[in-house]
């Protein structure tokens, strides 16, 4: 039987997955460099990949699927909307993307430390994901 602690911290994975994918799809399109391009696409790849494990761990547990907060949600859509708009560069999407990766993993860290019960494979997928978020930002410090 699965605990509590394994739930949560899968349904914070899968809602930082989700928010992930949304963020990259809403500047791939602005980016103009190649590199760029690739190194968010093949994120976008490693989200997807992360978000079909989190959910069938979730449905092996019987959990459900969890969404970013709405709030969160229109407040990113909005931030990276502004920034775009005011500079429509490279530099912008991969501060953008950077800001968000350090979010991301702060968070994913913190449900680490708040769900110690979680079982082995949910916190490795979740350090794995905290992994994937920190190699994302490092790597946008080539565009800014």
């Amino acid at each position: 039987m699965t605990n509590n602690d394994t739930l949560h911290l899968l349904k914070e994975c899968d809602a930082g997955v989700k928010m992930a994918t949304d963020s990259l799809d809403g500047v791939r399109e602005h980016a103009q460099a190649p590199a760029l391009k690739a190194l968010l696409n093949t994120s976008r790849q490693q989200h997807e990949w992360i978000g079909r494990e989190v959910q069938t761990m979730l449905e092996k547990c019987g959990g459900n699927e969890k969404e970013p907060h709405p709030v969160a949600r229109k407040m990113a859509e909005m931030k990276t909307a502004a920034h775009l708009t005011v500079n429509h560069s490279d530099k912008s999407v991969a501060s953008l993307i950077s800001d968000g990766c350090h979010m991301g993993a702060k968070s994913l860290r913190g449900y680490l430390d708040q769900y110690k019960g979680a079982e082995v494979p949910a916190r490795a997928l979740c350090r794995t994901l905290v992994a994937v978020e920190e190699q994302l930002g490092m790597e946008m410090r080539q565009f800014m």
